[in-house]
């Protein structure tokens, strides 16, 4: 029989007849010891699910140093992973003592966008094997909050914070204070200009890690997708406004349409746009840094487009575009710019595994490097056409690399979307957005929600529900929860501490064995990661089979999502395969603490620093 969870502090009971978690209060469940690890095989495929990495069980004893508040832990419902973080990061790494080399001067992160933890072994990638080696490699990372999509972590990675006390918490924005238009209206951020999410995350980006930098040298950030750009960098300087004048931001345009100012020969094209972007970059119609959109290499009829060069690199050796255009366009500036701090992010596979499932290795359509196979191995390549770039200047002795991932993602085989030729956005959002194209029609499933006063909805991996005043909760809940793959429903509650997401259905039953030991010792600690009062007031969570989003995608609290791959090298850090759980909000602040620089303001991640200590 279904049933919800009980109030957070209470202890849970399990057994085989009942939903609930075991857990001792106020800590997430563990693996055991023995949980397998993947093995390495010829590449990712539908029918070998990746299994959950090994875990180890909580520490209750004194925690380390670090650079976050503990007035902030205490005050922050978002915290029950902590005693478990806590353990894992005294326990530190099986890493040999390296002597000491120089002082780090700079920093460089790329940031993989739906990249898997399992696709260095299983397609043998030599650039990220090749950094594995010489770097920290952190077995057990995982994304460690939610929703876990590009727009929330990208926020998440250079700030420390979780999505609950940045600028947005969701793919969706409800405008709570009235700053962006009506009162409670929805907002898509994906649409934010670069202004608006300066103005956004300006007071959040305190913490941001390019502050450790400040007057040593240049912000550079580069990117395909705009949206992912701008929420990484947005923000990042402080001392001049939200963006110092010296920041180079750098991504890609919309396609240009007819009757645009470059003319006729450049319908279908984008070129570089951004902040400071030098002429040399953004040349002229159809130059070196220009790409062509419209190469569909047999995908003109996918739900989710492939968006052409903008995606993958294309026939034109002199114009690659794809992973390759970013790694390219981050080179250029870095060799003419007094650069500190470059942060790439690398959108392909991203764009692949949402057409085709990030499982699916595919046949090669029409000679092209669509499928996912193809696509991750030019992510690879990039990553070692970077890191050889850092070696050839000397940067690579005195440069912090940190190599990781927004989120993974998941071949979706229970697969709700609409099957139609550039559906995607409706398969990803409904209602009306005060900034987006409204969607109106919305699934035969999920009709009954909106006679019950849903306000708008956003599903991919997870579904999440904005309702209207006066809503009729119960049936709401009734109608959410017998929605196919939904195993967990959870609603807002406002607590004397703030915001908390308290379940209040769940059935845990319906995942696979693996999946549910990952599901017990890993949810309770990521519901609240987003709990704020202008997110969704009702989120479901799905099992690993299913997507109401595209054929492959990510979102939800899966362990193929959360999962991801995260590696930190350069000066002064042992090589060496750590065990210690880490998280994207845990970069900030080690990234403050390898720098040697305190933080001007808390955050929610803690210091990876003890588990990097030579021994």
């Amino acid at each position: 029989m279904p049933s919800a969870w009980p109030a957070p502090g209470s202890p849970w009971t399990s057994s085989a007849r009942s939903a609930r978690i075991q857990v001792c209060p106020g800590r997430p469940a563990a693996f055991p010891p023995s949980m397998p690890r993947c093995g390495a095989s010829v590449g990712p495929s539908q029918e070998t699910p990746m299994e959950p990495t090994r875990l180890i069980p909580p520490w209750t004893g004194p925690p380390p140093a670090s650079t976050m508040s503990a007035t902030w832990v205490r005050s922050s419902p978002a915290n029950s992973l902590l005693p478990f973080l806590i353990f894992l990061l005294s326990q530190g790494a099986c890493a040999p003592t390296v002597p000491k080399t120089s002082t780090p001067k700079r920093l460089v992160i790329v940031v993989l966008d739906q990249f898997r933890a399992d696709y260095i072994t299983r397609l043998r990638l030599p650039a990220l094997a090749a950094l594995s080696r010489r770097g920290a490699v952190f077995e057990n990372a995982f994304v460690g909050h939610l929703p876990a999509t590009t727009v929330i972590s990208h926020q998440v990675i250079p700030r420390g914070l979780f999505p609950r006390h940045l600028a947005w918490s969701d793919d969706l924005h409800r405008d709570t204070g009235g700053l962006l238009g009506p009162r409670g209206g929805i907002h898509d951020p994906g649409e934010f200009d670069l202004d608006r999410m300066r103005q956004l995350l300006a007071p959040v980006s305190r913490t941001h890690v390019a502050l450790i930098f400040q007057g040593r040298g240049r912000f550079v950030a580069v990117g395909q997708k705009r949206y992912a750009v701008f929420a990484m960098a947005a923000g990042a300087s402080g001392s001049h406004g939200p963006t110092g004048p010296g920041d180079l931001i750098v991504t890609l345009s919309d396609t240009l349409k007819e009757g645009n100012p470059f003319g006729e020969e450049s319908v279908g094209w984008v070129h570089p746009v951004g902040l400071n972007v030098p002429a040399g970059l953004a040349g002229t119609p159809r130059s070196r840094f220009w790409l062509d959109t419209r190469p569909a290499y047999g995908t003109e009829n996918a739900v989710y487009r492939l968006n052409g060069h903008r995606t993958v690199p294309g026939p034109d050796p002199e114009r690659p575009g794809g992973d390759a255009w970013v790694v390219d366009a981050a080179m250029h500036l870095m060799e003419r710019e007094p650069w500190a701090v470059a942060m790439l992010t690398l959108g392909a596979v991203d764009r692949v595994g949402h057409m085709y499932g990030a499982q699916r290795d595919l046949d090669q359509p029409n000679g092209s490097q669509v499928h996912m196979k193809d696509t991750i191995l030019q992510a690879d390549a990039q990553v070692g056409r970077l890191v050889a770039f850092l070696k050839e200047k000397g940067w690579d002795r005195d440069t912090i690399l940190v190599v990781t991932a927004d989120h993974a993602g998941m071949g979706a085989s229970d697969w709700h979307g609409r099957d139609q030729p550039g559906a995607s956005w409706g398969n990803w959002a409904w209602g009306r957005l005060e900034n987006a194209q409204t969607v109106a029609q919305i699934r035969p499933q999920l009709a009954p929600l909106v006679d019950a006063g849903l306000l708008a909805l956003y599903s991919d991996t997870a579904l999440r529900l904005y309702l209207k005043p006066g809503a009729d909760l119960e049936r709401i809940l009734a109608i959410t929860q017998a929605l196919p793959g939904v195993v967990l429903v959870a609603r807002k509650t406002r607590t004397a501490d703030g915001f908390r997401y308290l379940p209040v259905f769940s059935e845990p039953a319906r995942l696979s064995p693996i999946e549910r030991r990952w599901f017990e010792a890993m949810v309770p600690g990521l519901l609240d990661t987003w709990a704020c009062e202008r997110g969704p007031d009702m989120i479901a969570l799905l099992d690993e089979r299913t997507s109401w989003g595209q054929p492959g995608d990510h979102g939800g609290a899966q362990h193929a999502v959360q999962a991801i791959p995260m590696i930190i090298a350069g000066p002064g850090i042992p090589a060496g395969h750590i065990t210690a759980a880490a998280r994207l909000v845990d970069l900030a602040p080690t990234l403050w603490d390898l720098f040697g620089r305190t933080p001007p303001a808390p955050m929610d991640g803690v210091s990876l620093g003890p588990a990097l200590s030579p021994r």
